[in-house]
């Protein structure tokens, strides 16, 4: 299903960066779900929201690559090496930052069974078939491009959700 996706390959060695910039991780699990997490309420910005893991540029990170995947190993607590890159999604620009946050497509080989707390309040397995579903979306109408997908009794809204329409290629009007 992953050759399916809107993403431009990577090639080594990734590009380095000299901007402020954020990245985030889309962890596909065997080719059937997508990994989301509730950031806690104890983060300086987008408390409770639902997003992939991920966060700004550090000084150590070679990359945007590296960027995401050193987030999502933090936050889910899970070796680096589960995470496989596979892909780069146009960079998105978020309403309350000025810097680009960069979606990186990877595979992840387990489910994590923990995660880190004082970022995380929960982790989302999607079904990919489910967020393919068109009627499974609405428009919210806040503004111009403000789809939403309910995870549960969680709401898939803002940057992250324009990521997965991006990915998946989904046209909606």
């Amino acid at each position: 299903m992953i050759e399916n996706f809107a993403f431009q390959a990577l090639n080594k060695p990734y590009d380095y960066i000299e901007l402020d910039y954020a990245a985030v991780s889309i962890l596909v699990y065997k080719n059937k779900e997508i990994l989301f997490i509730k950031r806690s309420d104890n983060m300086p910005t987008h408390k409770g929201h639902i997003a992939f893991p991920g966060g700004k540029k550090e000084l150590s990170d070679s990359s945007v690559v590296s960027t995401a995947i050193r987030e999502a190993s933090e936050e889910l607590l899970i070796s680096e090496n589960l995470i496989k890159p596979v892909g780069i999604l146009e960079p998105i620009d978020t309403v309350e930052y000025k810097f680009l946050v960069f979606p990186i497509l990877c595979s992840l080989s387990i489910k994590p069974k923990q995660f880190n707390t004082s970022e995380v309040q929960k982790v989302i397995y999607e079904p990919i078939r489910n967020l393919m579903n068109k009627d499974n979306w609405s428009f919210r109408g806040a503004y111009s491009d403000d789809w939403i997908y309910m995870l549960g009794d969680e709401i898939l809204w803002g940057a992250t959700a324009k990521m997965i329409r991006l990915l998946l290629k989904l046209k909606l009007v």
